[in-house]
């Protein structure tokens, strides 16, 4: 009786409902802001420091609140990937290209949405500081 009694407990003892922790289950960390602000400053000056700034015009416009400038973002990304193509298409984009002295923006076919984001982000905290 006090052997099953004991094989039981053992049992009951062994069936928790927490969850263990598995040991082949790897962890992928999660960029932050503050990692996404950094990338956005290694972008913005490997691409973009030649012409703009962050927070003031210089040979092109200020990147800070580009974003809000687009009456779509999808449209500014595109742009950032090939500016004859928009200008050709959107009333904003050749404007831009008017008072820029019909200068067209370099092609950043290789910049992702995120990347674009992320200098986007960079740019605008530099804006604030």
């Amino acid at each position: 009786m006090r052997l099953i009694f004991f094989i039981l407990l053992c049992t009951c003892l062994s069936c928790s409902n927490t969850p263990q922790p598995k040991s082949d289950t790897i962890t992928i960390p999660v960029a932050t802001p503050i990692t996404s602000i950094a990338n956005g400053e290694k972008l913005f000056k490997i691409n973009c420091v030649q012409c703009h700034r962050p927070a003031e015009d210089f040979a092109a416009p200020a990147i800070a609140g580009s974003e809000n400038r687009w009456k779509d973002k999808t449209l500014l990304y595109e742009f950032v990937r090939n500016s004859q193509d928009v200008i050709k298409r959107d009333k904003y984009a050749a404007s831009l290209f008017e008072k820029w002295n019909k200068v067209y923006m370099q092609p950043f076919s290789h910049l992702t949405n995120e990347d674009i984001d992320a200098i986007l982000k960079y740019c605008n905290q530099v804006a604030k500081q």
